[in-house]
């Protein structure tokens, strides 16, 4: 009993040393083994702190380790020392002494290996309880794993039984034979997401789950118990962490407080290989397919100082610009306008929020009118051309919707739509007519519009006055030329449409008539120098005979309500005659009688005088 005892007190001393050895009491009175093979289940459990070294292991399951999460992808290797532990006993030695002989003896050929699954078991099946003349004698060790605090080597001699809890054996033989190696693990890792827009704007509401592959089985992290993280088989569980918060591990939950704009912190981690999954992008962002799925690894040196860092994008409203090439036109020219806008990397999105639309709104004065089909109108990504519908059309703005399907395949380029309007006859003279343009895409964003650009029309007042009076006369005709020559061309104004060409015949210009105001308004011009020219001058005045230069620019006309004083044009009238019998006459008569007779009196003097 003494030796018994001695046997009973070294395994305990093994197991408070983290040698779960299971010693076979050799003994010809023993009830013979009920099978020549024996099977060895390993259950790898996942600790913090070691358990009361007092438990032991029986051989048997074991439920107080039941409260234990399995420990995955831990690698076991299984040696035949028989022959070594029967030298040393035959030297002399105690079982225990031979036991700690052959403990460490792992440098040979393994005769099994096998790694823990998903629930940290693995099984070393039809292990000989012979090994030549002798009962068999294995070690079992561990591989180092990064951390992972490894149990120190096993040692296994058959035959096995059962052990009481008191340290005693039973006759009950064992071929199946649970162990407990005993483990602790680092949960010191630490991981730090950043998650920014299209324009890296921070972005926080973002939401994540983290998930790590144990043995082929994906298992997803989703609570906390006895200072470990758990971890489950079914996604419903996962955890669903937040940008904007710092996440780490409670007494049985998990701890969270408000981080930086747009990170997520996780601490708390084990060393090993994740992936953080984004399932919800935060309001006005959409995701990206290859930025939704991120791996990482925590290592040991990745602690909450020196965390692993992932970034991940997601889709923000694109930035969209506008251009007008010039500022002020005539009315009825084409004015060229462009429209750039980054196509989102999630428009290439498989799965997710998927876009089904990104269309572009114009939106612009009802003194604008859009041309549609204008040469030169087109919508293109890197020079390449895009097909494109353009619906509905309203006097204030329309939609251009491009090929979805093609601006897949141009995820991340610019996209550039060049097109034409024009000023129409609600067009007033240095007024700005402004044009915007903003988005329209699904899934939805908090789109702006761009900034307007405008542009302007001008013109010129005259008023026809009598030079001397500044009595305004109408009747007075004008055409108006681009240029002070015989040969400039003249303007033309459609009287409908408002619209400006410039012709070559005075036949088929516009001409301009003052009325009794004595007032012509040339309106609908680009800036610029013109020359008026009168064609017909008011009744008995003299017609100008020089054309008269004018410059339309900015504020030469003036806005409805506050017109600017209209420039003067005088004529010279024309001498008169009186009509034949009126009253006029009597006086050059008198004044004629007046000479004759003076005359006739100078003549008699003189003859008078020459006679004397």
């Amino acid at each position: 009993m003494k030796k018994v005892g001695k046997k009973v007190w070294g395994v305990l001393v093994a197991l408070l040393l983290m040698l779960p050895t299971m010693t076979g009491l050799v003994s010809t009175t023993q009830a013979h083994a009920a099978s020549d093979n024996a099977t060895i289940i390993l259950h790898k459990k996942k600790m913090t702190t070691l358990p009361d070294p007092t438990i032991q292991n029986t051989g048997k399951e074991m439920s107080e380790f039941d409260q234990y999460d399995g420990l995955s992808d831990v690698e076991f290797k299984i040696y035949d020392v028989t022959a070594e532990y029967y030298a040393a006993r035959a030297e002399g030695k105690s079982v225990e002494e031979a036991q700690a002989a052959v403990k460490d003896l792992t440098t040979g050929t393994a005769i099994d290996t096998q790694v823990t699954d998903s629930n940290g078991d693995l099984t070393f099946a039809n292990l000989p309880k012979k090994s030549g003349d002798h009962d068999a004698v294995y070690v079992i060790a561990e591989t180092p794993k990064d951390g992972v605090t490894s149990a120190d080597n096993m040692v296994v001699a058959f035959p096995v039984y059962e052990m009481n809890a008191d340290g005693t054996y039973t006759d009950n033989e064992l071929d199946t034979i649970h162990l407990y190696p005993k483990n602790t693990v680092s949960v010191d890792g630490s991981m730090k997401l950043t998650k920014t827009g299209s324009d890296n704007q921070k972005l926080n509401g973002a939401e994540f789950e983290i998930s790590k592959e144990e043995a082929g089985v994906t298992k997803y992290l989703s609570g906390v118990k006895d200072g470990l993280y758990v971890w489950s088989e079914n996604e419903a569980d996962a955890k669903q962490f937040v940008t904007g918060n710092t996440y780490g591990i409670g007494d049985n939950d998990f701890t969270e407080v408000t981080g930086n704009e747009g990170e997520l912190i996780v601490n708390g981690l084990e060393v090993g290989d994740y992936k953080i999954t984004e399932t919800k992008a935060p309001e006005g962002a959409a995701l990206i397919d290859g930025e939704t799925v991120n791996d990482f690894t925590i290592t040991e040196d990745n602690t909450s100082d020196k965390p692993v860092l992932v970034d991940v994008k997601n889709d923000t409203a694109p930035e969209i610009t506008k251009k007008v090439e010039g500022h002020d036109y005539n009315i009825g020219d084409l004015i060229k306008y462009t429209i750039t806008v980054k196509i989102p990397d999630g428009i290439a999105n498989t799965e997710g929020d998927i876009y089904t639309k990104f269309n572009i709104v114009d939106s612009h004065n009802a003194a604008l009118t859009y041309v549609q089909g204008a040469t030169g109108e087109s919508l293109t990504v890197n020079g390449q051309a895009i097909d494109f519908d353009v619906n509905p059309i309203n006097d204030d703005g329309f939609t251009v919707i491009p090929n979805i399907d093609q601006l897949k395949k141009y995820a991340g380029k610019t996209l550039t739509f060049t097109y034409f309007m024009k000023l129409n006859d609600k067009a007033d003279p240095d007024v700005d007519y402004e044009n915007t343009a903003e988005l329209d895409t699904d899934p939805d964003f908090d789109h702006k519009p761009t900034p307007p650009v405008d542009v302007v029309t001008g013109g010129k007042r005259f008023v026809k006055v009598d030079g001397a009076s500044k009595d305004e006369l109408a009747g007075a005709e004008f055409v108006v030329r681009d240029a002070n020559s015989d040969t400039a061309k003249y303007l033309k104004i459609d009287p409908t449409t408002k619209e400006v060409t410039w012709v070559d015949s005075e036949a088929d210009a516009t001409t301009f008539t003052t009325g009794a105001d004595g007032l012509v308004d040339v309106t609908g011009l680009d800036y610029g120098t013109y020359y008026l020219e009168e064609t017909k001058a008011p009744t008995d005045y003299v017609k100008l005979t020089d054309r008269i230069e004018f410059e339309v620019a900015e504020g030469s006309y003036g806005k409805p309500g506050s017109l600017v004083d209209p420039k003067e044009v005088a004529n010279t009238h024309k001498g008169t005659l009186p009509s034949t019998g009126g009253k006029g006459i009597i006086a050059f008569v008198v004044v004629g009688l007046v000479a004759i007779a003076g005359a006739i009196v100078y003549f008699a003097r003189n003859k008078k005088h020459a006679e004397i």
